[in-house]
């Protein structure tokens, strides 16, 4: 049995591992990113190309590079 990927709950537990809390996490992907083009990281991480965009985001932010 495969289970569907579901990109929005996989960016969320990202997020939550880089920010160290939910309630970061939340507010980091719920606000317009110029880097997304004003989008939300959320809105971006509901089609696979979106979510590969705001993972690489994060993981330059966890390795010190802001966005």
């Amino acid at each position: 049995m495969k289970s569907e990927m579901n990109f929005e709950e996989l960016i969320q537990r990202h997020a939550e591992r880089v920010f160290g809390s939910k309630a970061k996490a939340y507010v980091w992907l719920t606000s317009p990113r110029l880097a997304l083009g004003g989008s939300t990281a959320l809105e971006c991480a509901r089609v696979e190309a979106g979510y590969l965009t705001v993972k690489a985001l994060l993981e330059r932010m966890d390795h010190g590079y802001a966005s």
